[in-house]
């Protein structure tokens, strides 16, 4: 044939092909072949073109920036753990509202900023932690790899991060001034086989970040992709990365860009109420030079006095009520003038940026729900309900970042009204400026303190209500009546005596023997090691630090500032806490005491104060402050540590106050707020009246006790409204009745039995001191939350509760949805039952369970507080009748009990959840607390799908060896890519499609086989000499679809699926060959079970597992395909001493299920380059072209079912 010189050509850009996730690999193979050679011979048809189709060097997709050691990157080979470098950054780079100059980079592909690691996936982690997971898995444990990186501040990857950039974020206009670009490779030969990037880009005051996604091989054990930030404020997990589609995250994207996810690493700080057009505000843009927009409102707002009806919104962040004000900047506050405002931040900011406002008034919804909660937490007085709520916030400068943002929050209810100023960062202002409010006249005014002087800038870090960048205040009301503080006459002395402090004060000073340091100037303080170490609210410290500006801080030298609670990191005592060390002379002075009178005095105050204490001082800390010394100290004040019998306390008593400038506070407050108090007149301007008040009735002091339940405990003892008891015999008991019946793995129950060891019986009282371990096989079901024979040694109070309404089911009901999510559970009933050993004010052990219980479901807490020596066996855990179901935590029988506080299965420190139970159980209820359960028909876990006689199912009772039942479908079934219309059903745990399978055990995955399968649980179980039994059934219609619709569209949200056929096959085997046995699971169990989902062009399946005994012969779960295209063994499962574990994992977060996407339509694009000598803007041609492409594409083993459209054709000159 001769050859024939194209005399014009055609390159086609984009061929949209509708295919099976089956296929999609294949066509990253095609997408790499060059069709534009135009030397290179034709084969079959002359009308197109082909090239070489020789094998190509890797490189990795178009998404990614450059990167290796080609680029200069700097490289790092895994060595194996979750080792991490840190990396310090040329250009600190902003992440959602935090600068940071350094960088972790850790192996498992997560990028963390303020620490090094983190505490594991999934997000978000409500916890401490800023980072991006780019793919956070332990994949560094199964693949060898490489992980480079490098930062650029000039050159071609700036201009492509700000094209990139500019083309994802409208209207940004950013100028890439740094990248730091860092990209994880794993298992490299021949090229690797998981490979991703992120990207992070700042530049012109702004920051973004991009995640780019290659090829993923199979991973194992929790993955996820996203970003999360200290306290979860925001987050993102990119959905495929998490519910086992991670392999698919190359073609998701949420920018049109395959592969590529692009975040604005900018957020408005948590304490901003919505706004902006996502929130339906009305926006304004800046039109004239000192413009405003007037808003009328829909409900009067008093404002000091006046009522008013609209107000005016100023471009210059300002907001007038009875006119609009024309000066640019501020008439500093107070102008004694005609106007009432609000100054968000009054200065001339439209003259240096563009700006943006929108506002919104609400009736209804949450926004009155947080307004509420707001002003009732700063305001707690007032018990108000917010009726109407108006935000207005400006921005200034870019709209994506904005350079300057404030907000202002006018609320109103019944006859009060308040406003918050929220502020977040401030750019440079050229202008005079100012922020607070004044009104007509001037007769109510305050000017925000930073405002004015120069500190503008650190206005997000101010506050008068202790959240970091707020303010809020009372703008009118009017039938406000305060409660007055309780105040002590003070003796009028007619004489001039010598100087003596108040009676309530410690001996101070250098005639007390004190270490004393002179007042000289700054925020200095002074280290002092403790002789004792001294408990603070369950934590410890061996040192202190005491402060010149009134504060005593444990872990730190010194705190951001008032006002408690900070929810910061710091644990302080503040006995007057204020800058007075800028204004006085002064000396503080302090010592400690193990010995002698102190400790005398120490221990009669202790005992008075805290009834039933019985504390013996062991040692004493006393710190005085003392400022103005001439003749006398104008401010006196002293805090008093004490600690002994286990127990710790401390005192502050308050002399003379003088005058004070600037915010100021007593109090105390502890790490994440968990324990705090403010001293009322600390506050409110009644400073100097301090000498008056007091919480033990002796003027002048305050006493604490420091001693506090961890966080996580509900509420309990006396000031809860609990039923207490004592000890008052040994292996003592309380039965209990319950207002509602609750059931525990199958058994419902009315009442329980509260033993002083410990434990929790059901149905019948558990003689034994301590116990007989877990598990029994014996007659009980019971909860172990601390059995040992701790009534022998310690005092014993415990104390219970039932609830049938209010905030603790709310709260319940918010912790079980949290551990459970699937469960959209609703808590009707609530117990809870709290054991305290030791000192009453200072247990020395604390332990405490929660049933709940609601709907036809139930679980229980386990919560775990300090725990001393223990001179006994110990558990804590559950056990059951015949120990069906049973769970020992851990470090409960050795000895490392003690460190119980730190464990959990819920990731919350100290707490461990279960679910005891749900309404599917047929059970028999107990009637009284006597009465005992008859044996029950075993039951299924919850997510199982119905199965079995009760269920209708064809039953089977598994006879012959490696036998097998052909199943004809109701509706075809597509698996990957090939639709089946019928399957078979093996005794050995496995679903087959296209063939039997006559091997007993597992050839283990891969297979490279020509099977399409999925094996629940794949073994040689019908030779184990067990009892077995399989049954199944298809559906088409009923509740099992809508139980499957509602499964496979929590798991895979975006796909809006129906389910139009079901079909479930379940497998029992049980070590008897009694059918009674059988029936109740009274021996050793394998319980699993397959559910095949399909509707519309979608397609699923489900694997779940009850109790798995240990198999001592091959065993593999998971699934494979011909020529193992797409293959998964789920881990663990092709070790047979692991299987009992499986009833834990998921990769859904759903103990015991894992899901999986069995195929599906989708559109993928493929981009070519060919030379025709046909005209591609023929119809017939273009279809003749499209075909043989089809056909080269079906010969690569896609389905002959694709179909395939030319989108895009470009003429070319040959």
């Amino acid at each position: 044939m001769r050859r024939r010189t194209p005399t014009c050509g055609f390159i086609s850009d984009f061929i949209i092909m509708r295919l099976s996730l089956a296929s999609q690999h294949l066509l990253v193979l095609l997408s790499v072949l060059s069709l534009t050679n135009p030397s290179s011979t034709t084969t079959t048809d002359p009308s197109v073109n082909t090239t070489t189709t020789t094998a190509q060097p890797w490189t990795a997709p178009a998404v990614f920036y450059p990167f290796g050691l080609a680029a200069g990157d700097t490289e790092h080979v895994e060595t194996g753990g979750e080792s991490y470098y840190s990396v310090g950054l040329s250009t600190p780079f902003k992440f959602f509202g935090r600068t940071y100059n350094q960088i972790y980079v850790n192996y498992n592909g997560l990028l963390t900023f303020n620490v090094p690691s983190t505490s594991g996936p999934y997000s978000p982690t409500r916890g401490a932690e800023d980072f991006i997971a780019a793919l956070w898995n332990d994949f560094d444990d199964d693949y060898s790899g490489v992980f480079s990186y490098q930062q650029y501040t000039n050159g071609s990857v700036l201009t492509r991060a700000t094209q990139d950039i500019n083309q994802y974020f409208s209207q940004v206009n950013i100028n890439a001034a740094w990248v730091f670009v860092v990209t994880w490779r794993y298992a490299l030969q021949p090229d690797p086989a998981i490979l991703f990037q992120v990207v992070l880009i700042s530049g012109s005051g702004q920051s973004y970040f991009l995640m780019n996604y290659g090829d993923c091989a199979v991973l194992y054990g929790q993955l996820e992709a996203g970003y999360d930030t200290i306290n979860s404020t925001s987050y993102f997990v990119i959905p495929d990365s998490t519910n086992g589609n991670y392999q698919n995250l190359k073609n998701t994207t949420n920018v049109n860009v395959p592969g590529r996810w692009a975040f604005n690493a900018w957020a408005a700080p948590a304490i901003f109420y919505l706004f902006g057009s996502a929130a339906g505000d009305t926006e304004y843009s800046l039109t004239s030079d000192e413009g405003y927009v007037p808003v009328s409102f829909s409900i009067p707002y008093t404002f000091f006095d006046n009522t008013y009806n609209s107000l005016y919104v100023h471009f210059n962040g300002l907001l007038t009520f009875n006119q609009p004000e024309p000066a640019s900047g501020p008439n500093y506050n107070p102008t004694r003038g005609a106007e009432d405002f609000i100054a968000a931040l009054w200065s001339d900011l439209d003259d240096y940026y563009s700006c943006f406002f929108s506002y919104q008034q609400y009736t209804n919804g949450s926004v009155l729900t947080r307004a509420t909660h707001d002003i009732n937490q700063y305001f707690p007085q007032m018990n108000f309900t917010a009726s109407w709520v108006f935000v207005v916030t400006w921005k200034y400068g870019p709209q994506q970042n904005p350079a300057i943002l404030l907000q202002v929050v006018l609320v109103s209810g019944g006859d009060l009204s308040f406003f918050l100023m929220n502020y977040g960062d401030c750019a440079t202002i050229s202008e005079q400026m100012e922020a607070g409010y004044d009104t007509i006249n001037s007769i109510y005014h305050f000017v925000i303190p930073d405002s004015t002087n120069g500190n503008y800038q650190n206005l997000k870090n101010t506050t008068n209500v202790n959240v970091p960048g707020r303010w809020a205040f009372i703008a009118g009301n009017e039938s406000v009546t305060t409660t007055p503080t309780t105040t002590f006459p003070s003796v009028d002395t007619t004489t001039a005596q010598p100087w003596t402090a108040p009676a309530v004060f410690y001996p101070f000073g250098l005639a007390a023997g004190d270490t004393e340091h002179v007042e000289t100037g700054g925020e200095s303080y002074y280290s002092v090691g403790l002789s004792t170490p001294f408990k603070f609210f369950g934590r410890t410290y061996n040192q202190i630090y005491v402060n010149y500006n009134g504060l005593l801080t444990f872990n730190v030298p010194s705190t951001s500032g008032p006002y408690s609670p900070t929810r910061g990191a710091e644990d302080f005592i503040a006995a007057l806490w204020n800058d007075f060390d800028d204004y006085y002379y002064g000396v503080f002075s302090y010592q400690q005491y193990t010995n002698g009178s102190v400790l005398t005095r120490a221990t009669q105050d202790i005992n008075q104060y805290f009834s039933q204490v019985n504390i013996n001082a062991a040692w004493v800390f006393v710190v005085t402050w003392r400022y103005a010394l001439q003749p006398d100290p104008a401010i006196l004040f002293q805090v008093v540590l004490i600690s002994g019998s286990g127990q710790s306390y401390f005192l502050m008593n308050y002399g003379d106050c003088a005058v004070l400038y600037g915010q100021l506070e007593a109090g105390y407050d502890t790490i994440n707020s968990t324990s705090y108090f403010v001293i009322p007149d600390s506050t409110n301007g009644n400073y100097q009246n301090l000498k008056n008040t007091s919480n033990v009735n002796v003027p002048g002091r305050w006493a604490f006790n420091a001693w506090a339940a961890p966080a996580i405990f509900y509420l309990f003892g006396s000031a809860a409204g609990d039923t207490e008891y004592s000890l008052t015999s040994d292996e003592g008991y309380v039965p209990v009745s319950f207002s509602i019946p609750y059931t525990f793995f199958g058994n419902t129950y009315n009442s329980l039995y509260v033993h002083f060891n410990g434990l929790l019986t059901f149905n019948q009282p558990q003689p034994a001191s301590g116990p007989n371990y877990n598990p029994t096989r014996g007659a009980e079901d019971f909860i172990a939350a601390l059995w040992s024979d701790l009534d022998d040694y310690y005092s014993c109070f415990f104390s219970y509760q039932q609830y049938t309404n209010g905030s603790v089911l709310t709260r319940a009901t918010h912790d079980i949805n949290q551990y459970f999510p699937q469960m959209n559970f609703t808590a009707s009933w609530v117990f809870v039952v709290t054991w305290k050993y030791g000192p009453q004010q200072n247990p020395a052990i604390l332990f405490q369970v929660v049933l709940i219980s609601g709907g036809n479901l139930s679980f229980f807490l386990m919560n775990y507080g300090d725990l001393a020596v223990i001179y006994e066996q110990t558990e804590a855990g559950y056990d059951t009748i015949n120990s069906i179901y049973h769970f020992v935590i851990p470090d409960s029988n050795n000895s490392n009990y003690q460190n119980l506080k730190n464990t959990t299965n819920v990731n919350v420190p100290g707490r461990w959840a279960f679910i005891a139970g749900n309404g599917s159980v047929t059970t028999t209820t107990t009637t009284t607390v006597s009465t005992t359960t008859t044996a029950q028909p075993w039951t299924a876990p919850a997510i199982f799908y119905p199965f079995g006689s009760a269920a209708r199912d064809a039953e089977r009772l598994i006879s012959g060896d490696e036998a097998y039942e052909s199943v004809a479908l109701s509706t075809p079934y597509t698996f990957f890519g090939r639709t089946y219309n019928s399957l078979y059903v093996h005794y050995n745990g496995l679903i087959t499609f296209n063939q039997p399978q006559p091997a007993s055990g597992p050839y283990y995955y891969v297979t490279r086989g020509a099977e399409d399968f999925i094996a629940p649980l794949w073994s040689d179980l019908d030779d184990m000499g067990w009892m077995g039994k399989y049954w199944y059934q298809q559906y088409t219609s009923g509740s099992v679809l809508t139980r499957a619709t509602q499964d496979i569209n929590w798991y895979f949200p975006q796909m809006n699926f129906t389910a139009s056929w079901v079909f479930v096959v379940t497998w029992d085997f049980v070590a008897t060959s009694d059918v009674n046995s059988f029936i109740h699971h009274s021996a050793q169990a394998i319980t699993f079970q397959g559910v095949l989902i399909s509707g519309g062009n979608l397609s699923f399946f489900l694997i779940h597992y009850g109790d798995c005994a240990i198999i001592y012969d091959q065993v593999e779960a998971g699934y494979d395909t011909i020529n193992s295209i797409h293959h998964f063994v789920i881990p663990g499962s092709n070790v047979g001493y692991s299987l009992p574990n499986l009833k834990n994992t998921s990769n859904v977060n759903v103990p015991g299920r894992w899901a999986f996407m069995g195929g599906s339509e989708n559109v993928v694009g493929l981009q070519m380059r060919l030379q025709s000598f046909s005209d591609l803007t023929k119809k017939e041609d273009i279809e003749t072209v499209l075909q043989q492409i089809k056909q080269e594409l079906v010969n690569r083993e896609l389905s002959s079912s694709v179909e395939m459209k030319l989108r895009k054709i470009k003429k070319t000159q040959p």
